[in-house]
């Protein structure tokens, strides 16, 4: 699975993110494991391998 991120520099700022990096690390430990199913589970614990592309657009 892919998951595709656009993101402007606004959003970025509104995040307190200084880059993309920063960001793309922020999505990446939400998703595995931020994500909580009913019953407790982390989203790595059921969510297919993924392939993360965050992109900048103005």
């Amino acid at each position: 699975m892919i998951i595709r991120i656009e993101v402007s520099n606004a959003e970025l700022q509104a995040m307190d993110c200084d880059s993309l990096d920063e960001f793309e690390d922020q999505i990446r430990s939400q998703l595995d494991n931020g994500v909580v199913t009913s019953d407790g589970g982390a989203g790595a614990d059921w969510m297919a391998e993924y392939d993360l592309e965050v992109i900048r657009v103005n």
